[in-house]
């Protein structure tokens, strides 16, 4: 009986160690208010390290295994635990990109007085944990402990099938599906286009293509939206906004490359002839047009090969994903895009990712965008009115407005012509038919935001492009035109 207690005591010191150095790390930024809401999110973490709990047993069921694998594993996953507490990263698979290919900027913002006492502090507590084990008899009632086990393990399966990501995206099952997609991520298969194949007729032509994020058209003052949320856009002469455009597809990973290639409206074409899809920029590079990328989003394995396709890419906050509650607002591409424009090419497309609309709303505009109140106070929706949450929407548009503003504002400084394209991924779920968010059915998710500015040097040269533009305004549109519009607008033909 001794030994049994010897052998609880144990694991619960050990499950306690695995909580403060590993999987505590995921909870550590949460934006909760209140007792209620802590209280669910403490729950989430019991529940998620009793599924822990299982597989340590497991790992102590043989000595050496637990002496050297267990250690090992300790010491990789305490070391992103340092990184989600110390400057919230999100563990994926663009992460383990980098990080394998011992990229500079991974090495050098690790190394710090921090990090070298967190170290230190977790080999103590290894160093305690491998001295307990070694006083612990782990073969006592051990058919009995393995079926506890084996019934926590079970609370990862039934909890995801639940709630699809609710512990793969946390500590320690981050880290093993980021590698699991890292290892077996599929990319898109991209035709290559021979440089010279395509021309362009246009001359000195600069055209800045904004992809947005979750921003939905009827969200849009411009649109009709009774709340003042794009002041700006709606007194800007030569600015177009588009109610009828929309997509099949809401979710960033499938609908850019919807947007940035020919592969769905053309997807039986190519089937039948053997070719490849094309991107914009493979084509635009083939026509000596200079191509740039400026993200605020880290690279998905599904649009990342058409994102390098660029003769420049910059990614910025390249540690933090869209899941992470600190990440650099859009105000941050506009000193590359401002950079950008000084470089002296013919013909330039010009790019810009955002971070947009996504979830969480409060990280996404300044106080200065803060016109809706009150805004939400808590990760955990239910816990939250339906006003609230619209407020903190709403006030990502307002800021959207103020980021476009700004870059009409440079692209109007500029003497020859430019045109910029708006475009959002998809729309946002905003408590129709219960629904929050996205990436799931619903009219309101598929109804993008799309806006066209140009200049007025612009106007002047392209006067049909323009008269093209005001003709799709009362049309039913689909995020497919993208690609054929950029095209067009250089003049891209084959040789």
């Amino acid at each position: 009986m001794q030994e049994i207690k010897g052998n609880i005591k144990f694991h619960f010191l050990l499950n306690v160690f695995v909580v403060l150095f590993i999987t505590g790390a995921s909870y550590y930024h949460l934006p909760l208010n209140g007792f209620k809401d802590t209280l669910i999110y403490l729950i989430h973490l019991v529940l998620l390290q009793f599924s822990v709990a299982g597989v340590l047993f497991f790992l102590s069921l043989n000595k050496y295994v637990f002496l050297f694998l267990f250690s090992f594993l300790y010491i990789i996953y305490g070391l992103f635990g340092y990184g989600i507490y110390a400057m919230d990263i999100s563990v994926t698979a663009s992460l383990l990109d980098a990080a394998f290919q011992s990229k500079f900027y991974i090495v050098k913002d690790f190394f710090s007085v921090e990090l070298f006492v967190y170290l230190f502090l977790m080999l103590i507590s290894l160093v305690i944990i491998l001295k307990k084990y070694n006083k612990v008899d782990t073969s006592k009632k051990r058919i009995l402990f393995s079926v506890i086990s084996v019934l926590l393990i079970l609370i990862f399966p039934l909890i995801e099938n639940k709630r699809r990501n609710t512990f793969k995206m946390r500590q320690p099952y981050s880290l093993v599906s980021s590698l699991k997609e890292f290892l077996t991520k599929k990319e898109i298969v991209l035709g290559s286009v021979k440089r010279g194949l395509y021309k362009t007729n246009v001359s000195d032509l600069k055209v800045v293509l904004v992809l947005g994020e979750t921003v939905r058209a009827d969200h849009l003052q411009i649109n009709g939206y009774a709340r003042a949320t794009t002041p700006n856009l709606i007194n800007k002469s030569n600015c177009l906004s588009y109610k009828k455009m929309y997509t099949n597809r809401t979710y960033t990973a499938v609908s850019l490359p919807q947007i940035l290639t020919n592969e769905s409206i053309r997807k039986s074409e190519t089937e039948t002839s053997g070719q490849k899809i094309k991107s914009i920029y493979g084509v635009l590079n083939s026509a000596n047009v200079s191509t740039t990328w400026i993200g605020n989003q880290l690279l998905e394995s599904s649009y990342e090969p058409i994102v390098l396709e660029n003769d420049e890419v910059n990614i910025i906050d390249k540690f933090k994903s869209i899941s992470s509650f600190s990440k650099s607002k859009d105000q941050a591409l506009l000193p590359y895009f401002k950079e950008s424009l000084k470089k002296d090419s013919l013909n330039h497309l010009i790019t810009m990712h955002m971070i947009g609309s996504h979830w969480w709303y409060e990280d996404r505009y300044n106080e200065a965008e803060r016109k809706y109140r009150p805004v939400i106070d808590s990760k955990y929706i239910p816990s939250m009115s339906k006003e609230q949450l619209v407020n903190s929407y709403d006030n990502t548009i307002v800021y959207l407005d103020f980021f476009l503003d700004a870059v009409i504002k440079r692209l109007e400084k500029e003497e020859g012509p430019v045109l910029m394209i708006y475009i959002s991924d998809h729309g946002e779920s905003l408590g129709e038919q219960g629904k929050w968010l996205h990436a799931h059915s619903g009219k309101e998710l598929t109804n993008p935001a799309f806006l066209i500015w140009y200049s007025d040097s612009f106007k002047e040269k392209y006067p049909e492009k323009v008269t093209s533009f005001k003709s799709l305004k009362d049309m039913d549109l689909t995020t497919d035109l993208i690609y054929d519009m950029v095209l067009s607008v250089f003049r891209v033909t084959e040789k």
